[in-house]
C-alpha cells in the first residue's frame, strides 16, 4: 500500500510556465542548433528527459519542414518563427514560415494530418507509413514520416493554420501525464 502511495506521489508533478521564442533564417544548419536549446528549455520547465527529447525532436521536424516547404521565393527575407510554450497542462511548439498560394498543397497537408488522426493510435499510422515506404520508396524524395513521428514519438497532436500575413503555422501540442490539477 505504501509503495503505491509513493509511486503516485512520484508521478504527480507540475510544469513551470514559460515561453521560448526564436527567429531564424531558413537554413537547416541554424535550425539544428535549436534542438539543444529547446530540449534544455523543456527540461527547465518540468518535462522529464524523454519528454524533453521528444519535444526537441518535434522542434527539429517542424523546423525542417519550414526550411523545405516555406515559400522562400515569395518571401526571401522572412524568417522562420519558432515558439515553445509551457503553460498549464500543455506544451506547445509552433513554427511559422511563409506559405505559397497553393490550396492544393494545403489540402495535401490537411489530408496527411487527417490520415494520421484516422488511425486508432499514431503507432498504427507510423507502421502503415513504413509499409508504404518499403513497398513504394520515396519517389519524390520525401518520406512523409516527420508529422507521424511527432504524433507517435512525442504523443503530440499536430495541426496547422494560415495566418492573415500568409504564414503557415504548424503546431504540436503535448499534454504530459501525472500533472497536478
Amino acid at each position: 500500500m505504501r509503495a503505491q502511495a509513493n509511486a503516485r506521489t512520484h508521478m504527480i508533478r507540475q510544469l513551470r510556465n514559460g515561453r521560448f521564442e526564436k527567429s531564424i533564417a531558413p537554413d537547416w544548419d541554424l535550425a539544428k542548433h535549436l534542438f539543444d536549446e529547446s530540449r534544455h528549455f523543456f527540461r527547465e520547465h518540468g518535462l522529464d528527459a524523454d519528454e524533453a527529447y521528444a519535444m526537441a525532436m518535434t522542434t527539429s521536424e517542424l523546423l525542417e519542414n519550414a526550411v523545405k516547404y516555406g515559400d522562400w521565393k515569395r518571401a526571401p527575407d522572412e524568417l522562420i518563427g519558432y515558439v515553445a510554450e509551457v503553460e498549464g497542462r500543455a506544451v506547445v511548439v509552433e513554427v511559422q514560415s511563409p506559405v505559397a498560394d497553393d490550396p492544393g498543397a494545403l489540402r495535401k497537408l490537411d489530408d496527411q494530418i487527417q490520415w494520421i488522426r484516422g488511425f486508432q493510435s499514431p503507432f498504427e499510422a507510423y507502421v502503415e507509413r513504413l509499409k508504404i515506404l518499403s513497398s513504394m520508396g520515396t519517389r519524390d524524395g520525401t518520406s512523409g514520416l516527420g508529422l507521424i513521428r511527432i504524433a507517435y514519438e512525442a504523443r503530440a497532436l499536430v495541426d496547422f493554420y494560415v495566418t492573415p500575413s500568409r504564414r503557415l503555422a504548424m503546431s504540436a501540442v503535448y499534454q504530459p501525464a501525472g500533472l497536478l490539477t
